[in-house]
């Protein structure tokens, strides 16, 4: 009975994505299909573009998922982390037009800062062969999937975070603009003050 109730959400949906033990996924390594998703503006995102920048985080999810809204703390963590390095998050919704008005409630509440996509027709999800969510893909700059995983789990972080430390071996810079502009404006000071104690 567990099982049968598992399946209503999905089913819900799309006859397509089912919530079931069987998983068919793309294999890492494999080059990730391209598309193009509205944002939450109304703004088209296309992940090629994305890639010039530095690699991305894909993350199927919807608002009736609850292992989706457990992990997505985790993904804030991986973001805030890695983002002045170029990496993107991009948390694409799978939910049905319908309940496609909660989402940006949801994640205003939660004052999430990564990129969210709206999937309702689940085109994109298809191409990514998404049997159940969460669903995360790591995709490198040159388009390939280097890591997958399907469904939540504590150790997911950690698994995500090690792959993303294998493009960026490096610290990402820790500077801000402003800090950048404090520097700027104290070289300016003291090159006037050197400059007054010449004359």
């Amino acid at each position: 009975m567990k099982n049968r109730r598992s399946l209503v959400p999905a089913f819900a949906w799309t006859a397509v994505l089912v919530l079931s033990c069987a998983n068919v996924s793309l294999a890492a390594s494999e080059v990730a299909p391209d598309f193009t998703l509205k944002n939450m503006a109304g703004e088209d995102v296309k992940l090629t573009e994305l890639l010039e920048d530095g690699p991305v985080v894909i993350d199927f999810w919807a608002t009736w998922c609850k292992p989706c809204i457990k992990g997505f703390p985790q993904l804030q963590e991986i973001f805030d982390s890695y983002n002045s390095c170029g990496l993107k998050v991009l948390a694409v919704s799978i939910d049905g037009p319908k309940s496609t008005s909660r989402v940006g409630s949801f994640i205003k509440s939660k004052g999430y800062s990564f990129e969210v996509l709206l999937d309702s027709s689940q085109k994109v999800a298809r191409k990514y062969h998404v049997s159940s969510v969460p669903r995360t893909v790591l995709v490198d700059t040159d388009g390939k999937i280097v890591y997958s995983v399907t469904g939540y789990r504590p150790t997911n972080h950690d698994e995500l975070e090690k792959a993303v430390v294998a493009i960026y071996p490096e610290p990402c810079p820790e500077e801000t603009e402003e800090t950048e502009e404090g520097e700027q404006a104290g070289e300016a000071v003291e090159a006037e003050s050197t400059d007054d104690a010449g004359e």
